[in-house]
């Protein structure tokens, strides 16, 4: 194969040709089997989702690719992003470069890259939806502007943590197991996505072309002007190090605010990228830092470094050394405050437990008490009961002696002791045998 054509993906197996209507005709290997050919069905590992499986929630962006959605599967409440886009309008080039993205995307698995998870053609609309990981951090276009519009300058530390991060994703891609270089060929900072810890996700491989090794060059003319290469201004040969380049001016542009070559059109901006001189980094960061920006900035594609060169420069390491600490550090924080709030639910528990002993003492304390009351009750009611039967008792004995008859009870105020002068006539105190005395005195 010459090394100056562009490697036409293929598949794990044979060539992937996409007819008009989208389809794949060839069997791929691997879990993501082709889940669209009739012949795939029986041997497929995994059931495959359907739109119905999924909710969108709200857009993410949207561009002449198509447009980019905020989803959740509603079986487990997963949140997940699809990029939909409409198939029926491409061309046969176009078709497979989504091919080829496609199946890229599947192959790369990098804690550094956005992660795929599947595919769904629904072709009554003409549109494919490809599901992937969702970035909750946003991207470092959104990340730039922001700053830019505050007035405010990253951290030099998040600077050199995204240099090492894209190196070693890019690594992953540059240096693929099976011999080929997978250009990404579009780096920018919409297209490095961040993760809710700020870390790198490496995503849209959409313009990604494969080279069959490492002495093969690409021809075609893609890519966003500012981030452009030398080589590909000039419309030279290209390889790996075309992405390290557009990788050199997104960290000028995360330190300065704004691309390193800039110019009011394209023709401006093709000369001042192919002269390479650009202002030094604003001086609160170190020369360091300035430095190995201006290494990945050689306009000399011999001079600027591959990968490897990256991550054996002493200054990388000795970042990379500093940020592998500062993860392992707060991972242990992590599991201490996990270990502080447990510590601290144990204590809560210990407490609660305490009360519920206080209050079960209380309740058997009461317990006590009661059954004590209630024998003394038992007591005074067997004492009642056995006075009553005495006074039985003696009442049958006197039944039969003779008893001088009771005193007249006449009137009834000695037994109500009410005072006599309160007695009138009519009064209910008077005795019923003083009503038929009329004669008798008032009082």
């Amino acid at each position: 194969m010459n090394g100056a054509e562009d490697y036409e993906y293929k598949s794990n197996i044979k060539k992937v040709k996409m007819t008009q209507d989208f389809k794949f005709d060839v069997d791929l290997s691997g879990e993501d089997h082709n889940r669209y050919s009739r012949h795939s069905v029986k041997h497929q590992k995994m059931p495959y989702s359907t739109l119905d499986d999924f909710e969108p929630l709200s857009t993410i962006g949207s561009g002449s690719y198509g447009t980019c959605k905020k989803i959740r599967r509603k079986k487990d409440g997963k949140i997940y992003a699809w990029k939909e886009m409409d198939y029926g309008s491409m061309t046969e080039s176009e078709k497979q470069m989504l091919v080829s993205e496609v199946n890229l995307l599947r192959e790369l698995k990098h804690k550094h890259i956005v992660r795929y998870y599947d595919r769904i053609i629904d072709r009554s609309n003409t549109t494919i939806y490809i599901i992937m990981e969702f970035c909750d951090g946003g991207d470092l276009a959104t990340l730039i502007s922001r700053c830019r519009k505050d007035g405010i300058y990253m951290e030099e530390q998040f600077v050199w943590k995204m240099l090492i991060q894209m190196t070693l994703a890019l690594q992953e891609c540059h240096r693929r197991k099976n011999g080929k270089a997978v250009l990404h060929r579009d780096l920018k900072p919409a297209n490095i996505f961040l993760d809710i810890d700020k870390n790198v996700k490496l995503g849209d491989f959409g313009l990604a072309r494969v080279l069959h090794h490492e002495t093969s060059f690409a021809k075609t003319y893609v890519g966003t002007p500012y981030y452009m290469s030398p080589e590909l201004v000039n419309n030279m040969s290209y390889n790996e190090k075309s992405d390290i380049w557009s990788m050199g001016c997104m960290l000028y542009e995360l330190c300065s605010l704004h691309p390193p070559f800039t110019a009011s059109n394209q023709s401006e901006l093709n000369k001042k990228i192919c002269m390479g001189e650009f202002n030094r980094i604003p001086i609160r960061y170190s020369s360091d830092l300035n430095e190995v920006i201006a290494k990945l900035l050689r306009v000399e594609v011999h001079r600027r470094p591959g990968i490897e060169g990256i991550l054996r420069d002493q200054r990388i390491q000795r970042q990379q050394q500093l940020l592998e600490r500062q993860l392992s550090s707060s991972r242990e924080s992590e599991s201490s405050k996990s270990s502080d709030d447990i510590g601290v639910r144990e204590k809560r528990v210990e407490a609660k437990e305490k009360e519920l002993e206080t209050r079960e003492k209380e309740i058997s304390r009461k317990e006590i008490e009661l059954e004590e009351k209630l024998k003394k009750l038992d007591q005074l009611m067997k004492e009642y009961k056995r006075k009553g039967s005495c006074i039985d008792v003696n009442s049958a004995g006197d039944a039969g002696r003779k008893t001088a008859p009771p005193a007249p009870l006449s009137p009834i105020v000695p037994l109500l002791k009410v005072p006599p002068y309160l007695i009138r006539r009519n009064s209910p105190f008077r005795s019923p045998l003083d009503k038929l005395d009329f004669n008798r005195e008032d009082y």
